[in-house]
């Protein structure tokens, strides 16, 4: 009797696991196993595995040390990896149902943003950004060194665009993207560059190659996505399909169907054998039928401009404007050999330094003539401090300014001066130094 109580005891823990509901769960990602002919349901804190036929739970297995919500799962030789969609981390599950580190690797908030595929059982990253820079290269993980390495490229490949949020998938031995965007170069260093070209990396050339450039009707703000063969489905916001195929070139919209309402953001479906299983919004695994989804057309056009296409238009439109290309060349060429005067800051020959609002202040009291130093005292005091405090800040905006302006223009010499008055030698003045920098302002 007692042996019966003890075993009864020790399976409550995996009988109130069993009857937990997924939709008290945080939905991550689901995932197909071809092989064992299930989903695999990743969620904040457990792994389910669900048949595929019935879509009924087989097995459920609770992280115990759970931190998987930045993670990705994939199938790599049969074995569930979870790989950092931030950094370079790989984990794995071990017997006692803890995440623990498989790989060598010391990348943080690096592959932000970065399409993760596996082509024969080898990892791969592509774009993403981190620390306000990007990439543009294929990284892959090496099962030897256990650490992440950069693809090779030929010597005559042409050079993609730093790229992260992009669409991607494989075809054949060419892996395809378009879309996304890159980080902007105007001082805010934000991703905010839309990418309006096609890309594919070749495996056998290891050459990079640019496809051509879809219109600007073409960018789809993307809730979800699933592949289907060559083609990529993408769901938009107000839950529009579109099937892209890029080795036709062609981009079909469909009909809405109403079942695309209950489909997750960023959950992606999956298609296979003819059906598409997704994560409904009750947090249950749900299919149908790919042809229920697109029985309907609405509309099919071209997708993108080929390149040929776009090098007739390139060399008609060059000789139209060559004259003004050579006029305001080299217009843009004197214009950035002046200093420019900007609401935040000051640029240089395509250099940028960072002012405070009184420091751009101050340059413009004196941009056109000298002024009387008083002023600046008056524009930069605080009332509550001393007149030596306050001097001393209005010394410290100064010197400040003379030394950010000598490191952006490569010049020894202050950029402002302080002499005494022409007109009263009691009082001083501050102008900007003219004889060296006023060929440049």
């Amino acid at each position: 009797m007692k042996l019966l109580l003890k075993i009864i005891i020790s399976l409550l823990p995996l009988v109130g696991f069993s009857q937990k509901k997924l939709t008290q769960e945080v939905p991550i990602s689901i995932l197909l196993d071809s092989i064992n002919h299930q989903i695999i349901y990743h969620t904040s804190t457990s792994i389910h595995r669900l048949d595929l036929s019935n879509l009924k739970i087989i097995s459920s297995r609770e992280i115990k040390n759970s931190k998987t919500s930045s993670f990705s799962t994939i199938l790599k030789k049969n074995k569930l990896l979870f790989l950092e969609n931030r950094g370079g981390d790989i984990l794995a599950l071990n017997s006692n149902d803890s995440l623990v580190k498989v790989d060598n690797s010391n990348i943080s908030n690096f592959f932000i943003g970065s399409s993760i595929f596996i082509k024969k059982d080898t990892i791969f990253k592509h774009g993403g950004y981190g620390y306000w820079t990007q990439s543009n290269f294929l990284t892959y993980y090496e099962d030897f060194t256990k650490e992440w390495q950069i693809y090779p490229i030929s010597q005559n490949s042409k050079i993609p665009p730093d790229i992260a949020s992009h669409a991607s998938l494989i075809i054949d031995d060419s892996y395809y993207f378009f879309g996304g965007a890159s980080i902007s170069e105007n001082g805010s260093r934000v991703v905010s560059n839309l990418n309006e070209e096609v890309w594919c990396y070749n495996f056998k050339e290891k050459k990079w190659h640019l496809i051509g450039t879809f219109l600007r009707d073409h960018i789809i703000p993307i809730y979800t996505s699933f592949t289907k063969g060559s083609s990529l489905f993408i769901l938009d916001d107000k839950k529009q399909l579109y099937e892209i195929d890029l080795l036709s070139n062609l981009i079909t919209k469909y009909k809405i169907a109403p079942i695309l309402y209950r489909f997750i953001k960023e959950i992606k479906p999956i298609y296979y054998k003819g059906l598409v299983y997704f994560l409904d919004d009750l947090g249950n695994i749900n299919k149908i039928s790919i042809t229920e989804l697109t029985k309907e057309v609405e509309e099919i056009t071209v997708f993108y401009k080929n390149q040929n296409f776009l090098q007739i238009v390139l060399i008609v439109t060059f000789f139209s404007i060559v004259f003004f290309i050579i006029f305001y060349s080299y217009k843009e060429y004197e214009n950035n050999k002046k200093l420019k005067l900007l609401d935040n800051g000051i640029r240089f020959k395509n250099k940028f330094i960072e002012l405070e609002e009184l420091s751009i202040a101050i340059i413009r009291m004196v941009e056109r003539e000298e002024a009387e130093l008083s002023k600046v005292y008056d524009l930069v005091k605080k009332n509550h401090l001393s007149k030596i405090q306050n001097e001393r800040i209005k010394n410290q905006f100064i010197d400040q300014i003379n030394m950010k302006l000598s490191v952006l223009t490569g010049e020894k010499e202050d950029f402002l001066i302080v002499s005494k008055s022409s007109f009263d030698k009691r009082y001083k003045t501050i102008s900007i130094n003219k004889s060296i920098f006023g060929k440049l302002f």
